[in-house]
């Protein structure tokens, strides 16, 4: 594999062949990235990285290859580190990966039906059952598009991937494949390879003694927790951190990152693993998520620092690999990093590319900051589920 990062503002430079280049003027010269015949190109960039201009021209330079990507929260990581610009992760013919990728548009009314007759098509393509789907949503529907792809192939092929961000969320995000870039929809590649795969999911967060069931909720809004006014709970177990919006309502997105609510989802040698969702928004006495909580549901207050932050990245390749570490010959690999979490430590966002070197290898590799984190937890059955504040990594064999 090889990976290729491209600095906005003349910010670095690099010869043909080599992984560091330049974008000036808004032109994308991908003559010079000492591509051959690559067996797909993954790309990541900021939005004001010139994306069409990139995926116009890898198109014309390698028709058959599939492209695929998305939009980035304030900036990509590589082996470079984390700046603004784009990230592409390209395949080899030796790699053995098989590789089909589309995108449709769509809305949260037909997005499952949509993606479960993209999946069938790429499945189709890939002539057998994927070792992996990667998904790239835009905010707000993707358990629609996880039950599409599930309802195509089953429950236990792997779903990993995030749904594309820009900086401020104020709706600037895309997914694309091949030529089809869109600001409101999905992005769908799927994965064969003949060699193992590995994926890992992770909160990182640490559960608190708060807890509570959901009493009634409706979609992304939950309305009661244990009979209670669900902001006035969310309130009292944090300590009155969003006080000032129980009076008029308002949007919560900072204050909470460090503390969301985490649901059971399976567990591994007794240990709760734990999807987290993000409240953002206080409607009357309603909390928000960026993801869907159904009634009944038992929610936890989790607590995240800066240093659980920084360190997860390490433990959520361990979980990938199942603590194996002798025996690997890692080609490649990618992860998904929320962008909520990433603005805690923003300054520090850097080191995150080097936590994943120390922990994978020094192997080529990409890197996304994301508003919504998919991914399979893998405890006594496998499950699919869209969270937030969540990292994933996928690592190729």
């Amino acid at each position: 594999m090889r990976d290729i990062s491209i600095f906005m503002d003349g910010g670095a430079s690099g010869a043909a062949g080599s992984r560091r280049h330049a974008v000036a003027a808004g032109s994308v010269d991908v003559s010079a990235f000492g591509l051959q015949d690559p067996s797909f190109v993954m790309a990541y960039a900021t939005v004001d990285f010139p994306l069409l201009n990139l995926v116009e021209s890898l198109r014309r330079t390698f028709p058959h290859t599939p492209i695929f990507g998305c939009t980035s929260y304030e900036g990509v990581f590589t082996r470079e580190g984390f700046f603004r610009g784009a990230a592409l992760l390209a395949g080899e013919p030796g790699d053995g990966l098989h590789v089909t990728a589309v995108a449709h548009r769509a809305t949260a009314y037909d997005a499952r039906e949509k993606a479960r007759a993209a999946c069938c098509e790429l499945v189709a393509q890939l002539k057998g059952k994927p070792s992996l789907v990667l998904m790239h949503a835009t905010p707000g529907f993707e358990e629609r598009i996880v039950e599409g792809v599930e309802s195509a192939i089953g429950r236990d092929v792997a779903i990993f991937g995030g749904s594309a961000a820009d900086d401020s969320v104020a709706g600037d995000w895309h997914v694309f494949a091949g030529t089809t870039v869109v600001d409101q929809g999905f992005a769908l590649a799927v994965f064969s390879s003949p060699e193992p795969v590995y994926g890992g999911f992770l909160g990182g967060f640490l559960p608190t003694p708060h807890s509570g069931r959901v009493t009634k909720s409706y979609g992304r809004r939950v309305l009661e927790i244990d009979g209670r006014p669900a902001a006035l709970v969310y309130n009292e177990w944090t300590g009155g951190i969003i006080a000032d919006e129980l009076k008029d309502g308002g949007v919560v997105l900072v204050k909470t990152n460090l503390q969301p609510l985490g649901r059971v989802v399976d567990e591994s040698l007794g240990v709760p693993m734990r999807v987290l969702c993000h409240p953002h928004e206080v409607t009357g006495s309603a909390l928000s998520f960026f993801a869907e909580i159904p009634t009944g549901e038992q929610l936890t207050l989790m607590l995240g620092s800066q240093t659980q932050l920084l360190s997860r990245m390490g433990k959520v390749i361990e979980r990938a690999v199942g603590g194996q570490r002798t025996g690997l010959s890692l080609k490649g690999g990618f992860f998904v990093y929320c962008g909520g979490s990433l603005g805690v430590i923003l300054d520090r966002a850097a080191e995150i590319s080097r936590e994943f070197t120390k922990g994978a290898g020094d192997i080529p590799f990409v890197g996304v900051a994301t508003f919504g984190e998919q991914g399979c937890f893998v405890g006594k059955r496998k499950a699919n589920r869209h969270g937030n504040l969540m990292c994933s990594v996928v690592l190729f064999d």
